[in-house]
């Protein structure tokens, strides 16, 4: 049986009492006019937290890539919109907070920017994610417009699912590439003068996040727990 997505139409603010069937896996097979565009608390708690712990999606909309190895230009799906990906980092870096990049494929790579945030589960307000932002550079380090958003979950909120569940979750993390929209700018000494709009991607307004400052204790309740 086709698995079940459920889907908002581009602009609205609210859900779509609909469900329609999902399509092969990063094409989605939606009707035209139809996003999928997913909360971070969304993509965090209903996506990847299900498929670490091998668990079934809500639809099978979200292909499974190797980033390190293209170029982000070459990845399926739409180039000018935003595209979505798990992905099974080569170290387990993240669980220490990150490593500063990773490699990108065709003569290039991933390099971090800024400070992660923290994604809060929406019913407690418990921290279960962090997302940080990378930007794809070439070869020399110049800065292209292709930038990624990395999910991870935090290792306190895996523990509490892993210990609910008796399983072992793996490393995958989820990635939402597309290209910059605001333009470089450049100051009078000729540095390029960066500011949030510059990483921003067009995201839902709902999605609760806060600055990371270091791990947070997560505890395991019926918000965290469950699947």
């Amino acid at each position: 049986m086709a698995q079940q997505a459920e889907v908002r139409p581009e602009g609205a603010t609210g859900r779509v009492a609909c469900r329609v069937p999902a399509g092969p896996a990063g094409h989605g097979g939606l009707p035209i006019g139809f996003r999928f565009r997913p909360t971070d608390e969304e993509l965090v708690l209903h996506y990847l937290r299900r498929k670490a712990f091998a668990c079934p999606l809500p639809a099978d909309i979200i292909p499974a890539v190797d980033l390190a190895r293209l170029h982000p230009s070459d990845l399926p799906g739409d180039a000018d919109g935003e595209r979505f990906f798990f992905h099974l980092p080569a170290t387990r870096c993240w669980r220490k907070g990150g490593g500063s990049g990773r490699a990108g494929g065709a003569g290039g790579v991933w390099r971090a920017s800024g400070k992660e945030a923290l994604v809060l589960a929406p019913r407690c307000g418990r921290p279960v994610g962090a997302r940080r932002t990378l930007v794809f550079c070439a070869r020399g380090g110049a800065r292209t417009t292709w930038a990624m958003h990395e999910y991870r979950l935090l290792p306190a909120a895996v523990d509490a699912w892993a210990a609910a569940a008796a399983a072992k979750p793996k490393d995958w993390v989820v990635c939402r590439v597309f290209k910059k929209t605001t333009p470089a700018r450049r100051g009078g000494t000729g540095r390029r003068q960066r500011g949030d709009a510059d990483m921003a991607a067009p995201s839902p307004a709902s999605s609760c996040v806060t600055e990371a400052r270091g791990e947070e204790e997560v505890e395991g309740d019926e918000e965290i727990a469950s699947f």
